[in-house]
């Protein structure tokens, strides 16, 4: 008992000396299950290596292996997909490879990559969640429940932790954006930074970046009337140059400009898995990468812009002949994401099992929402505008959205999922995200 008072110290009175020991004790909890998770990790792909513990690239999954093998012995951002003999250049969005490819060139040992990639995502979390208690003249022990929020389910933890995708790091750069939405130039710099790097992550994240964005800019425009900061303007500026550098990118290795729903070329042609017949009696149980038509397989293409262009055809040909179907796949996907329990995306059809992780996280994502609306619609009714409920819906349906319209899958769920805990956890101990 006499030790609980020290978790009862006040964060801005901690010496920096004191605050690297607390790092150093979190980063000692998480790499104790880091270490365990690795080991089972290379139990269930012995594969992925070889004798001497070195990634074989070729071997990894999600259309990363054709990727990563390119860019790292020919220096090429191309791929190959599927049986389609055209060099994609857009299929993947660049983030995530040119950092594992970072990496790679330093070392091609598995526990090296595995390791310094959490190293740096547990980092940014820790330092994240002290930099916004600190502002918020908080406790250790705000501390440690916080830095729990993050790690404690075992599905949460185990998208936190994989190296197979990049759903890794939007986990942790997606939630923690609703610490930096506070008016000091290191806020904006380090927001803007997080919008640049969630747009170059994952295609589906672009109707974010672009919305949330612009909520953002207006909203401080009118509410905060952060005008007179330079840095106001930098998420606009850095977003910006995101669009352009991936765009010029595009148009000149696959001839067109991406931008929208065409940022990957390749979206349209695994959309097929959700616009056909199968789709609404299989989803979410099994795999959507099983559902694609073995039809395409022996089709050319002459470019990935006309690859793009005949499945957004056949997409469309599909929705005007069984629009019905399409609606019961959009209930079936709104029922996953909110109390969908079993795990889904297995090979099998007859493979019935309960995640249990998703107790937890669903219940506390409904309960966050239905608080959030409850009291965003009390404020409305006052005339008044909650800014954490405002900013926390904004967030939560815009990242759903795309998922609704296409599919989700539980991987896609952890970051709203983190999010709507750490929403919980400033509402319960009232902390301010803007000044």
């Amino acid at each position: 008992m006499y030790y609980f008072k020290y978790l009862r110290f006040n964060l801005n009175k901690l010496s920096n000396y004191h605050l690297f020991l607390i790092y150093i004790c979190f980063l000692i909890a998480t790499f104790i299950p880091l270490s365990i998770y690795s080991n089972i990790y290379l139990e269930k792909f012995p594969d992925i290596i070889d004798k001497d513990n070195n990634l074989i690239l070729n071997s990894l999954q999600y259309d990363y292996a054709n990727l990563l093998t390119n860019l790292y012995e020919n220096g090429q951002y191309v791929q190959k997909i599927g049986t389609f003999e055209v060099n994609f250049h857009l299929a993947r969005m660049p983030f995530y490879p040119f950092f594992f490819l970072l990496l790679s060139k330093i070392s091609l040992n598995f526990y090296f990559i595995f390791f310094v990639k959490n190293l740096f995502l547990f980092s940014v979390i820790f330092f994240s969640v002290l930099n916004f208690l600190k502002r918020n003249d908080k406790l250790i022990y705000h501390l440690i429940i916080f830095l729990f929020a993050f790690i404690y389910v075992p599905y949460n933890f185990h998208i936190l932790a994989c190296i197979n995708f990049e759903d890794t790091f939007v986990s942790v750069f997606f939630p923690i954006l609703i610490f930096y939405l506070n008016k000091n130039s290191k806020s904006l710099i380090i927001f803007s930074i997080l919008i640049f790097s969630l747009y170059l992550l994952k295609s589906s994240l672009w109707i974010f970046c672009i919305s949330f964005t612009i909520i953002y800019f207006f909203f401080n425009f009118f509410m905060n009337k952060f005008s007179r900061n330079i840095y106001f303007f930098s998420p606009l500026f850095l977003l910006l140059i995101a669009i352009i550098g991936w765009g010029i990118f595009g148009l000149k290795k696959a001839g067109y400009f991406p931008i929208g729903s065409t940022i990957s070329s390749t979206s349209t042609y695994f959309a097929t898995s959700m616009f056909n017949k199968k789709f609404h009696k299989n989803y979410p149980q099994i795999s959507v990468d099983e559902l694609l038509n073995d039809k395409y397989n022996d089709l050319e293409f002459e470019s990935e812009k006309n690859f793009y262009d005949y499945f957004k055809k056949e997409n469309l040909k599909f929705l005007s002949q069984n629009y019905d179907l399409y609606l019961i796949g959009i209930l079936k996907k709104i029922n996953f994401i909110f109390f969908g329990i079993n795990k889904d995306g297995n090979l099998d059809q007859n493979i019935i099992q309960v995640r249990y992780s998703n107790f937890p996280n669903k219940i506390i994502m409904n309960f966050a929402l239905l608080i959030a609306l409850v009291s965003f619609f009390k404020m409305i009714r006052k005339r008044k505008l909650s800014q954490i409920d405002f900013l926390f819906l904004a967030m939560f349906f815009l990242y759903i959205a795309p998922h609704i319209v296409a599919w989700a899958t539980s991987k896609h769920l952890v970051p709203i999922f983190i999010l709507s805990k750490i929403y919980l956890l400033i509402k319960c101990f009232k902390l301010k995200i803007i000044d």
